[in-house]
């Protein structure tokens, strides 16, 4: 039993350090405001972090806006314990003039058979006419920035901001897949905002069931120790 209830543990522990191990560097982070474009590629031009699967990107004025920072990481081909993931954004528009602010990240060559896909958006904003939403995208054509199936959107948040979830977009693979967020933040004067989402698997009942079995057998296996001490 102790066994059994060892090797369903470090299955779980393995399954998130493998996808981990295993990020890519094709993902991409995509800004546009107004006539605006920037593509950041992972260790290229612009990209701030040397670590595979994650990009940083910075700009004191893009097309009005100050970007504090930008991230995006992917768990290419692995899904656990998310896909891609958005992880920070932190934005002021500094002129009265600033277009709405998109923010893309993207990638490609996801493997895992999933039953379907949820994203999760959270964001803080400040400003009169702040508004924020977030769009989650899983292609079969696994094309970087594809938009071929919804997964869900979430929004639109007006201040001080709000956080939410949806999903949909399965079944995914047994071929490769991409994912793709778009988060969209009105334009305006002074705003500022403070975000973060993501695209996670949406797990099968057996899973769970699996996890939740050996982690109440675990529990008990401690709770016998404590009473035997």
């Amino acid at each position: 039993m102790k066994r059994a209830l060892f090797g369903v543990l470090v299955a779980v522990l393995l399954a998130g350090l493998t996808s981990r191990a295993f990020a890519t560097t094709t993902d991409e982070l995509q800004l546009t405001s107004g006539l605006t474009t920037v593509t950041v590629t992972d260790n290229g031009v612009g990209d701030t972090n040397s670590a595979a699967g994650t990009i940083n990107y910075s700009n004191t004025n893009f097309a009005g806006w100050q970007i504090l920072v930008a991230g995006g990481s992917s768990n290419s081909p692995g899904l656990t314990p998310f896909g891609v993931d958005i992880f920070s954004l932190t934005a002021t528009c500094q002129t009265p003039t600033c277009a709405p602010l998109s923010i893309g990240f993207s990638d490609i060559n996801f493997t895992q058979v999933v039953p379907s896909l949820n994203t999760f958006f959270s964001a803080t904003e400040t400003g009169a006419g702040a508004t924020t939403t977030q769009t989650a995208y899983v292609d079969t054509t696994n094309t970087i920035f594809g938009t071929g199936t919804l997964i869900g959107t979430v929004g639109p948040f007006t201040p001080p901001g709000g956080s939410g979830a949806a999903s949909g977009g399965g079944p995914a693979g047994p071929g490769d897949y991409s994912l793709t967020l778009v988060d969209t933040l009105g334009g305006g004067s002074g705003l500022s905002y403070s975000l973060d989402g993501n695209i996670t698997a949406v797990p099968e009942p057996a899973s769970l069931t699996l996890v939740g079995t050996g982690l109440i057998g675990l529990a008990g296996l401690l709770r016998r120790k404590l009473l035997r001490a």
